[in-house]
């Protein structure tokens, strides 16, 4: 079952990735034949996705070294060179998510560990738990909302149907198999619309305790608009607000330290950050900075997000 969040394994597996290693290391592996420098930064720890596109290049350059004729070579390591910056964008995403991730549970959380209930009805329902506050030092509030769905399960009769009645205990099964599809597709659907309302500056107090999931009016199942509770509060369905910038909710009112505590950063240091471009440290909190990014503005960030811009790329 999809995850709206990174373990907390994952991110520190994520964060310890050094994306330039990760580069020389497709690179390397793609003039010498072999994985063996990329296997050493242990970038399985980081989750089904980064995995998931290393195994990918390492067939692709297996491919490649076994292939003879000059045509089959050819073919073969441009699959391996699409794969390996597949893995090096995978490995960028990954980070990128985990630093949103970082910023964004700070002032809001969502439970997304939802067990399926032991046996299923043909009303399906979904208790999203979060909590949210405004500043870091404050305290959480909590709320709830249900998301329900009554399943038509009459017959389609635009499929095929068996030759043979099904037994009661197949029917049975395959009954239970439909509604389980249908609350997972319902849960998924709940999470991103609570997510997304919080992230886009939605007033969590006003969010419904119950709301019923709209399905399409053409074939009776939900869609991605069908868990848009803002309609019950008075927004129009389907809109779509810009994302609140919730990192300048974080910038710290404290009094600044002079360095990161490995001595990398310090105030005023001109540093370079993947999304936001270049900006200068004006804040440091422990293994966190605050960085005024000109038009972007200023954002709280984890250090081992930025690189230090150095006098001889200044010159």
């Amino acid at each position: 079952m999809g995850r709206l969040y990174l373990s907390d394994h994952e991110i520190a597996a994520i964060t310890a990735i050094d994306t330039n290693a990760v580069r020389e290391g497709v690179r390397h592996a793609l003039d010498e034949g072999g994985a063996s420098a990329l296997r050493s930064l242990h970038l399985s720890a980081t989750g089904e996705n980064i995995g998931h596109h290393l195994n990918r290049f390492e067939r692709d350059l297996a491919a490649h070294t076994k292939a003879k004729a000059a045509p089959k070579r050819k073919e073969t390591w441009s699959r391996a060179w699409d794969s390996g910056q597949d893995l090096i964008y995978a490995v960028h995403s990954a980070k990128e998510r985990a630093e949103k991730q970082q910023v964004e549970t700070q002032l809001l959380f969502i439970d997304d560990q939802i067990r399926p209930p032991y046996r299923f009805s043909d009303r399906v329902e979904v208790d999203v738990h979060y909590r949210w506050r405004g500043r870091p030092e404050d305290p959480w509030n909590f709320g709830t909302i249900a998301f329900f769905h009554d399943v038509d399960l009459s017959r389609d009769y635009t499929v095929p149907q068996p030759a043979r009645k099904l037994s009661r205990a197949k029917a049975e099964a395959q009954r239970e198999a439909t509604l389980f599809d249908r609350w997972d597709h319902l849960r998924m659907l709940a999470l991103d619309a609570v997510r997304e309302y919080l992230t886009t500056g939605g007033d969590a107090s006003l969010i419904p305790k119950r709301y019923e999931a709209k399905p399409d009016r053409n074939d009776r199942h939900l869609n991605n608009f069908s868990c848009d509770f803002w309609e019950a509060i008075g927004e129009p369905r389907g809109r779509r607000r810009p994302p609140a910038r919730l990192s300048e909710q974080l910038l710290p009112t404290s009094a600044s330290q002079a360095s990161t505590p490995d001595g990398l950063l310090t105030l005023d240091a001109r540093v370079r950050h993947k999304m936001f471009g270049d900006g200068v440290v004006t804040h440091i909190e422990g293994d966190k900075i605050v960085a005024d990014f000109g038009d972007r503005g200023s954002k709280r960030v984890m250090a081992s997000f930025v690189e230090l811009i150095t006098d001889r790329e200044n010159g």
